[in-house]
């Protein structure tokens, strides 16, 4: 299974849950990926071909990555955390993270929050009429080298990411 089919099959895997679809794209993104190839012990494939990320094992290797790596992917495990248990000290996790990973760190932290769901009221001059409309995401991810790639997949995202007005409220 090529990386980039690793990538998307976790995607699947984690699509329609904020929590993993956070994880799943902070993993594929950050350290150019690495840490989402099929190698790697925490990430399952089954002989069916199903993809998944194990939170439990990349949490017990934390130890033996660089303080760097170790910060971002405390962030992945406590993100895809299955027991909702997991807690992270966020004064290592963010002291620590150089510039892009924090980049991503952010997105994938707003993700999580649903900011690229939320909704705000827009009011119109004459203070008459008023509608619901989708907000932008408070941080959104960041482009990828990959997202321009000829045959790339996209991102797997629901639809109510999708920017524009919310189909009530006129």
């Amino acid at each position: 299974m090529t990386g980039r089919a690793v990538q998307d099959a976790l995607r699947s895997w984690a699509a329609g849950s904020l929590l993993l679809t956070a994880a799943v794209e902070l993993l594929t993104r950050c350290f150019d990926g690495r840490f989402a190839a099929a190698s790697q012990p925490w990430i399952r494939v089954e002989p069916n071909g199903w993809t998944w990320l194990d939170d439990q094992d990349l949490a017990a290797s934390l130890g033996a990555l660089s303080r760097g790596e170790r910060r971002v992917l405390t962030v992945v495990a406590a993100l895809a955390d299955s027991t909702g248990a997991r807690r992270i000290d966020l004064t290592d996790v963010v002291t620590g993270i150089d510039r892009e990973n924090l980049d991503l760190v952010l997105a994938a932290l707003a993700h999580a929050a649903g900011s690229h769901e939320h909704a705000g009221l827009e009011v119109s001059d004459d203070s008459r009429s008023a509608r619901l409309v989708r907000l932008p995401p408070l941080h959104p991810w960041p482009d990828s080298p990959l997202d321009d790639a000829p045959g790339s997949a996209p991102t797997v995202t629901s639809r109510a990411s999708q920017a524009g007005p919310l189909p009530f409220g006129r």
